[in-house]
């Protein structure tokens, strides 16, 4: 805990900083009495079938939670060698991964007879008489604090592959409460853990339906209400024209990305090279960029701003009565990217490019303008759904890193 509840009366100073009067520090041993591995066997990366036994995979636990259908199928000869079952209220712990995800903790719920644990995955024993409430202790281990930690016993030689011994991690002191208070910090967290999945899953459902509505609407499998019109075959270069306009260097340096495009400078991956800008190609409002060498990809964006882009992308202009916004949902049809694969030119997937020549002799059958208008503002609406759950996604997450701060600490107490 932080200085800051230094003066707050019923709080002590400890090894580990401030913490209520009535905590104890105590270690993972004094409630871990064994951490138990599982067996590495030959299996197949497929999912099992119909209850097949199955082995877990190392990312089977990460971010604090135990993902049981991350497992691939145990060949039949192995079966037998495979022991140890993921256990009613345990903590999985993936003592051997990448330096990224070493340390991983999640919290098994219930027992699942048909999967395994392999030898790079420990699973907790508690003393009988232990007390400690198990999800409680997921939650601290998966705290900042305790991350940190947990990553910074894992030793190797190797920037790929690390590996935490058992004595280092039993020796892992922390901060307990009693085990009332571990019980109720531990529902108050399960509680956003809970509104956290149902949003995911919201949100998984809504994407979902928003590709079918594609499928629908860019085809014409399904029409909007109002419209009867025959729809046209066209290609690429009838609805739109290259612009290929180079020497505004002076402009604002603008990156496509698959969810728009935007100017570098909020990039993670920004252009540090001195590269003469004058080549860079002048992109305006209502244009698409698409990465040549990516269009079968699917890497293209809607611009809503003027500036210069790489010489890696081609740039296309809508033609009068073309919706470049219809366009820009169309060009991410899986049946329109399989175009654009097809008519890419390359050897191999490496060097595949789809120059506005190879692009424009696409076909495909488009509405007229005020259908396409119609289709993209349906698109547009259904997508601001998504997004709108997204940020309440976002808000979830954040509230709940801020309690676990909180409450994992003492710095606010569970009455």
């Amino acid at each position: 805990m932080s200085n800051q509840n230094s003066h707050k009366p019923g709080y002590k100073h400890t090894p580990l900083g401030w913490i209520p009067e009535e905590w104890k520090i105590k270690s993972l041993l004094d409630d871990i009495e064994s951490l138990d591995a599982g067996i590495s066997v030959n299996s197949i990366n497929e999912a099992p079938i119909n209850g097949e036994p199955a082995i877990l995979k190392t990312s089977a636990v990460n971010g604090g939670f135990f993902y049981p259908e991350q497992k691939k199928r145990i060949i039949a000869d192995d079966i037998r060698r495979a022991k140890l079952n993921p256990r009613a209220n345990s903590i999985i712990i993936s003592r051997m991964n990448t330096p990224e995800l070493v340390g991983e903790c999640g919290y098994v719920s219930k027992t699942f007879e048909n999967l395994f644990l392999p030898d790079r995955l420990w699973q907790t024993r508690f003393y009988p008489n232990s007390e400690v409430n198990v999800q409680w202790l997921n939650y601290l281990l998966n705290a900042p604090r305790y991350k940190t930690k947990i990553k910074s016993i894992a030793t190797g030689t190797s920037n790929s592959m690390k590996n935490i011994s058992k004595e280092a991690f039993l020796n892992i002191a922390y901060i307990s409460p009693s085990t009332n208070e571990q019980r109720r910090i531990a529902a108050i967290l399960s509680t956003w853990d809970e509104a956290i999945a149902k949003t995911q899953q919201l949100i998984a459902q809504l994407q979902q339906r928003n590709k079918g509505l594609m499928q629908q609407l860019l085809t014409g499998a399904k029409r909007l209400s109002g419209f009867t019109g025959e729809w046209n075959e066209i290609h690429f270069s009838d609805a739109f024209t290259e612009r290929n306009e180079t020497g505004y260097g002076s402009l604002d340096l603008l990156s496509v990305g698959s969810m728009g495009i935007y100017p570098q400078s909020q990039s993670e991956k920004r252009d540090t090279s001195n590269a003469d800008k004058s080549k860079y190609k002048r992109i305006c409002p209502d244009d698409i960029g698409y990465n040549t060498m990516r269009m079968w990809q699917g890497r293209s964006a809607l611009s809503q701003l003027e500036g210069i882009v790489s010489p890696a992308y081609t740039i296309v202009t809508p033609k009068a009565n073309q919706s470049s916004l219809f366009y820009s949902f169309l060009f991410k049809l899986p049946s329109i990217v399989h175009k654009f694969f097809r008519n890419s030119q390359g050897l191999v997937e490496d060097t595949l490019n789809c120059k506005f020549k190879d692009f424009g002799i696409v076909t495909v059958k488009v509405p007229e303008y005020n259908e396409q208008i119609t289709i993209a503002d349906v698109l547009i609406k259904a997508n601001e759904v998504i997004q709108l759950h997204e940020q309440k996604l976002a808000a979830l997450q954040q509230q709940k890193k801020g309690l676990m701060q909180k409450l994992l600490t003492g710095e606010v107490r569970v009455k």
